[in-house]
C-alpha cells in the first residue's frame, strides 16, 4: 500500500465513521441528508483507491475507475441538498434540485461506456488514470459549479449568525473545504495536467478537523441547537414577565396612592362635614375604578396575547396594522424603555386594511422586535443611539411591512425583514 493509496482509504473509512456518528447525533432531516452526501464521498474514496493500487490489473483499476466516479457523481447533488436544508433553502430551490437528480442519475446511465471513462493511461507518477468521455465533460461542469454553490450558500450563512453557531459552522466549512479541495484536484490529471497529487494528504484533515469542532464546539449537536431556541423562548417570556410587572404597577400604584391619602385625611379630621368627606370618597373610588379597569385592560391583553396558539386553526379577517400595534406595544414597552432604546411608527393613516390571522402577525412582530432588542444590547456591542423602526407601505397589491434596527452584524442588503400579506 503506497501512501496515496492510504490517505485516501483513511479519508474513506474516516468519513464514514463521521457522518454515521452525525447521523446518531442528529436523527433528523440535517444528520440524514449529511449522512447520504457522506456514503457517496466514502464509497468514492474506497473505489478510487484501487487505482492508486501500482499492482492492480488495467481491466480491475477501469472497472473500480468507473465505478468510483458513478458514485462522485451524486456528490455534488448531495452536498448542494445538504446545504439547502441546512440553510433552510430546499424548497425555494427544489426545482433546481429535482433537475440535478435527474441529470445525475442520467449521467450514470453511461457509467460502464467508453461515453463515460473510455481508458485508463499513466500519468503523473501513476500507472492507471482515468481519461474523461463526452459524458465525463458534463459531469465535471457540475461538480465545479454546484460544489462552489454549496459553499457560496454556507458562506452568506456564517456572514449573519453569531456566536457558538458561528464557530460551529466556521469549522464546518474549513473542514468540508479540505476535503473538496484534495478530491477536487484529482480532476487534473484527468484532463492531461500533470498536476501531482499530493493534495490526496489534505483530504485526511478532513476527519481531525470535524471531530475537533463535534467534540469541542459541539458541531451538528441537536441538543446545543435546542438550548439556542429555549434561550429565545427565555428571553420574550422575560420581556413579557417585565412588562406585566411594569405596566401594572402603574395603576396599582395610583390606587395605593389615592386610598393612603384618603384614610390619612379621615383619620386627621381633613374633611369638615360628612358630606364633604363623602363627595371626596366618591371622587377616589371614581378614580380607583378607572385605574382597576386600566389594570384589567393591561391584564386582559396580555392574556389574549399569551393565550394564542399558532397551532389554532387560522382566523382571516380583516384588519389594521395600527390596531395590531397598538395591541401590541404594551407587551414590549418596558423593554424599550429599560435598554434606552427609540421606537419609531411609520404607518401611513390611509394605509388599507388587509386579510391575515391577527394572532399570527402580532406574534411575528412582537419577536421580531424582541430580537432586534436583543441584537441593540449585545454585550460589548451595544448602540449607543438604538433605534427600532417600523414601517408599512402598499405597492402592488401588496402591503409591506419592514422591521429595522440599527444593530450590527448583518449586511445592509439583509437587515430589513419583509412580510406581506394580500
Amino acid at each position: 500500500m503506497n501512501p496515496y493509496n492510504f490517505a485516501i482509504l483513511f479519508f474513506a473509512f474516516s468519513t464514514f465513521l463521521i457522518s454515521l456518528l452525525i447521523l446518531l447525533k442528529r436523527q433528523d432531516v440535517i444528520g440524514r441528508s449529511y449522512f447520504i452526501f457522506s456514503i457517496f464521498v466514502a464509497l468514492w474514496g474506497f473505489n478510487i483507491s484501487v487505482i492508486y493500487d501500482q499492482n492492480a490489473s488495467y481491466d480491475k483499476a477501469l472497472f473500480y475507475a468507473r465505478l468510483a466516479d458513478a458514485f462522485a457523481v451524486f456528490i455534488p447533488v448531495t452536498w448542494l441538498h445538504f446545504v439547502l436544508i441546512f440553510t433552510q433553502r430546499e424548497k425555494a430551490l427544489s426545482t433546481f434540485l429535482r433537475a440535478l437528480y435527474i441529470i445525475s442519475f442520467a449521467i450514470d446511465c453511461f457509467m460502464f461506456t467508453p461515453w463515460f471513462i473510455p481508458k485508463l493511461e499513466p500519468v503523473v507518477g501513476l500507472v492507471h488514470y482515468m481519461r474523461p468521455g463526452p459524458v465525463y465533460h458534463l459531469f465535471t461542469g457540475i461538480y465545479f459549479t454546484i460544489v462552489p454553490l454549496g459553499f457560496f450558500y454556507l458562506y452568506k450563512r456564517l456572514r449573519i449568525i453569531f456566536g457558538s453557531e458561528k464557530q460551529q459552522l466556521a469549522g464546518f466549512l474549513i473542514s468540508t473545504f479540505s476535503g473538496f479541495l484534495g478530491g477536487g484536484l484529482t480532476f487534473f490529471p484527468i484532463y492531461g495536467a500533470e498536476v501531482p497529487q499530493y493534495s490526496l494528504f489534505l483530504m485526511p484533515i478532513y476527519p481531525f478537523v470535524m471531530a475537533y469542532f463535534m467534540i469541542r464546539k459541539h458541531l451538528f449537536d441537536e441538543e446545543q441547537i435546542a438550548q439556542a431556541a429555549r434561550k429565545d423562548k427565555l428571553a420574550a417570556i422575560g420581556v413579557l414577565t417585565t412588562s406585566i410587572n411594569h405596566e401594572i404597577r402603574n395603576p396599582l400604584y395610583v390606587i395605593q396612592g389615592l386610598a393612603e391619602s384618603h384614610l390619612s385625611n379621615l383619620e386627621g379630621g381633613v374633611y369638615t362635614t360628612k358630606d364633604s368627606a363623602l363627595e371626596k370618597s366618591k371622587e377616589i373610588l371614581t378614580k380607583t375604578i378607572v385605574q382597576t379597569q386600566r389594570a384589567m385592560e393591561i391584564m386582559k391583553q396580555f392574556a389574549a396575547f399569551a393565550k394564542k396558539g399558532i397551532n389554532e386553526s387560522a382566523e382571516i379577517k380583516k384588519i389594521k396594522l395600527n390596531k395590531i400595534l397598538e395591541d401590541i406595544l404594551p407587551l414590549v414597552r418596558h423593554e424599550l424603555a429599560l435598554d434606552k432604546i427609540e421606537l419609531r411608527q411609520q404607518i401611513p393613516e390611509d394605509l388599507p386594511s388587509f386579510y391575515g390571522d391577527a394572532r399570527h402577525i402580532e406574534e411575528i412582530l412582537f419577536n421580531l422586535i424582541v430580537n432586534a432588542c436583543q441584537a441593540l444590547k449585545q454585550k460589548g456591542r451595544e448602540i449607543k443611539e438604538a433605534k427600532i423602526e417600523i414601517s408599512a407601505l402598499q405597492e402592488n397589491g401588496h402591503i409591506n411591512i419592514l422591521v429595522k434596527d440599527n444593530g450590527y452584524g448583518i449586511p445592509s442588503k439583509r437587515v430589513n425583514l419583509f412580510f406581506s400579506w394580500n
